[in-house]
């Protein structure tokens, strides 16, 4: 239940989906109005519009108020499901003993509180401006816990990359090192450097590729430990993983290029004589 002036939806940007909403001729004289959303409207009214339908909303109530009008939902918290909610002129239901004002600006709003305040005091000295915060002061709060956590994963996945990055590249350093002599023959029976780089970089993505697999199997098995901090997108996402798999994949290959261009520049003779 919330009461409302007429330009409250549009400061919030809550769409219209049906109806009128609340005007300056919705006074305490004329006859009782209210808007639900569309949560309401498909819980009490399933298949149909509500609006014409006349409810009552206290239970001592000696009038039914007529639904001029259908909005959007709103949300408590990001990740709470939108309930069902009904919006009153303030004209027709004043006995609040405090308002919260809402506004819309295209400037910093942070820098409106003095204006805001000042003209509070050529309206009313007596009115105290409090709670001053800013749309994106409000989610801020209310994603901090997760993003704090989210921070934490990504500091750990960044390294656990970092490390990732030096051990393929660690054992394809190794692993050329290992085939030097090898190489040495390819390249003197004719192998070109692209043959040598396919060869070097083959091994090193197809590693990749297998640790790849096993980390995706483990993802799957774990993503339930991390469906309370994700928003708008599945536990089990195929872009996602589809995108991050990528993203590993092209590390191993970047990780493997400097070994593999190193091998392209062994000289056939010197490979000959490697021990």
């Amino acid at each position: 239940y919330v009461v409302i002036t007429p330009e409250y939806f549009r400061a919030i940007q809550i769409p219209l989906t049906e109806g009128r909403i609340f005007s300056d001729q919705d006074t305490g004289q004329a006859p009782k109005v209210v808007i639900v959303n569309q949560t309401m409207a498909r819980q009490l009214w399933p298949g149909e519009s509500p609006v014409g339908k006349h409810i009552t909303i206290w239970r001592d109530e000696k009038f039914p108020r007529e639904i001029v009008g259908v909005v959007g939902d709103t949300k408590p918290s990001l990740d709470t499901p939108a309930d069902a909610e009904m919006y009153v002129p303030y004209a027709q239901d004043a006995n609040w003993g405090s308002l919260s004002l809402a506004i819309r600006t295209s400037g910093d709003p942070g820098s409106m509180t003095n204006a805001i305040r000042n003209e509070l005091k050529t309206l009313d000295k007596t009115l105290a401006l409090y709670s001053v915060k800013t749309m994106a002061d409000v989610v801020g709060v209310d994603v901090a816990p997760r993003r704090s956590s989210m921070l934490l994963f990504s500091a750990f996945a960044v390294v656990a990359m970092l490390l990732s990055m030096i051990g393929i590249y660690g054992v394809t350093a190794y692993y050329v090192t290992q085939r030097t002599h090898e190489i040495g023959i390819r390249m003197a029976l004719g192998a070109q450097l692209r043959d040598v780089l396919a060869l070097v970089l083959k091994r090193g993505v197809t590693l990749a590729a297998i640790g790849v697999a096993v980390g995706v199997v483990g993802a799957l098995a774990l993503t339930r430990l991390l469906s309370s901090l994700l928003f708008g997108v599945e536990p089990v996402d195929v872009v996602t993983f589809a995108t991050v798999s990528l993203t590993l994949i092209a590390v191993a290959i970047l990780a493997c290029y400097i070994p593999a261009r190193r091998a392209t520049k062994v000289d056939p003779l010197t490979a000959l004589r490697y021990e």
